[in-house]
């Protein structure tokens, strides 16, 4: 997955931007972020970047451009693996700034100088990072009224029990006992010097533990897959043919596809499988099983919906939360389309059928939804998928512990969102029940086989 560098996950087509006159001088001074609670400072050929709230400024991460970083714009700063491009605008106080990975930009705006704030680190103390905790959730969590969660009475009820004598475990469980109610696949708390960690995930009657979605696997590759499967990409892609021409390609995550980091690498290999895959012989449909995939880039999914279609429609819009006030109503960002447009390389147009389910999480859901306005429609078989969609925040305490949490909303055309429900199937279908694992039988992959054959 991208790091960006302020800490941000996220998961993007660049969308075309206005640039101003070419210029070989890279941005200079502070910016702050539209959202996300940014302040990036560029020096030179350096940019550094601070994490903020109302109550804290914590430096983060530092990139530099490139020893001969050529004329620009747009400016590549990179950090290790992690590559953020930085664009002008038509105004000069606003920049582009897109991390690699990422299906959107993040706006930033000039600002005179350094907050106060930032002049000097938080206090490591366990009032502090508790206070930093709900902070940072009551400036950027857009879905607390969603999952029915008061955040203001979480506070009254867990700021009292937060002391200077508060050990770490303690302070760790009730971070715990704050977002676990949230029932959200991307909210979490990492303390790397005990190596807790925990998420949080919506409980659903059909999810599957590794032990059943392993014989799960054994069941489609020994009773419905002709020929064995082709791996592709480290075993993350899968593809083999099930019967009457009709392929079956499974996806279980969009990261991890290349030996080396950085999102470059994850795309040559993708695009190497589809050549491959898409220029074996003739296929009369495809399913596409995404009922088991973790999620990771969601740029990914957008190059294998280009694939599969031969005109070019609208994914979904992204919109990330930018009222840091939790008594307001909700604000957002201006929308950002992804659009999906058709390869010019080896896909598929025919008849489509996509597989879901609960354990479709993330970057798996980005997909499902830019499948939404192909044409023709692609059918969804199975259940709804787990309902987590936005990139993961990641952010400091003053402590070092990290937390993750969701910031954005993505859209239908409609401006319809899925979190917390998950996307629909077209068709519900539910699968791999303990009589059907123990029978050997996948009722959805069944039900998909038979609607692309009759």
């Amino acid at each position: 997955m991208p790091f960006l560098l302020t800490a941000v996950i996220w998961f993007s087509l660049l969308p075309a931007i206005r640039q101003q006159a070419a210029s070989a001088a890279p941005p200079q001074g502070f910016w702050l972020s539209d959202g996300y609670g940014d302040l990036i400072h560029f020096d030179g050929n350096t940019l550094r970047a601070y994490e903020l709230t109302a109550i804290s400024c914590i430096a983060t991460n530092t990139a530099k451009r490139p020893d001969n970083p050529g004329s620009g714009p747009p400016f590549v700063f990179r950090s290790g693996g992690a590559v953020a491009t930085i664009t002008p605008t038509s105004d000069s106080g606003t920049l582009r700034l897109h991390s690699d990975g990422a299906a959107s930009d993040v706006i930033l705006h000039r600002i005179p100088q350094m907050p106060d704030l930032c002049k000097q680190p938080p206090p490591n103390t366990p009032q502090e990072n508790y206070a930093v905790f709900w902070q940072i959730f009551a400036e950027q969590y857009p879905f607390f009224a969603l999952h029915k969660v008061d955040w203001r009475a979480v506070d009254k009820k867990m700021r009292p029990m937060v002391n200077s004598e508060t050990k770490p475990a303690e302070l760790f469980e009730l971070f715990r006992q704050m977002i676990e109610p949230l029932h959200d696949a991307h909210t979490g708390v990492f303390a790397p010097e005990s190596k807790s960690d925990f998420d949080g995930w919506r409980n659903d009657p059909n999810h599957l533990d590794d032990d059943a979605w392993k014989k799960a696997a054994t069941i489609i590759e020994t009773r419905y897959v002709h020929g064995g499967l082709q791996s592709y990409c480290r075993g993350q892609i899968q593809f083999g043919n099930v019967g009457h021409q009709i392929g079956y390609l499974r996806l279980t995550t969009f990261y991890g596809y290349g030996e080396n980091d950085g999102y470059d690498s994850q795309l040559q290999c993708l695009d190497q499988s589809l050549d491959a895959i898409f220029g074996g012989p003739k296929l009369n449909g495809l399913v596409i099983d995404v009922r088991l995939n973790e999620g990771g880039d969601d740029p990914l999914g957008i190059e294998i919906a280009s694939r599969l279609t031969q005109k070019k429609y609208l994914g979904y819009f992204k919109v990330a939360r930018n009222n840091p006030n939790l008594d307001a109503p909700l604000h957002f960002t201006e929308r950002q389309p992804c659009w999906v447009v058709p390869s010019t390389i080896r896909g598929f147009q025919g008849k489509t059928v996509l597989l879901i389910g609960p354990d479709t999480v993330s970057a798996g859901e980005t997909f499902t939804m830019a499948l939404q306005g192909r044409e023709p429609h692609v059918r969804f078989i199975g259940l709804n998928t787990q309902g987590v969609f936005s990139d993961v925040l990641v952010r400091a305490l003053p402590n070092g512990w990290k937390i993750r949490l969701p910031n954005e909303v993505y859209l239908t055309a409609g401006g319809k969102a899925f979190d917390a429900t998950g996307v629909p199937p077209d068709v519900r279908v539910p699968f791999f029940s303990g009589a059907d694992l123990q029978s050997g039988r996948d009722a959805a992959l069944e039900e998909a086989i038979n609607r692309l054959t009759h």
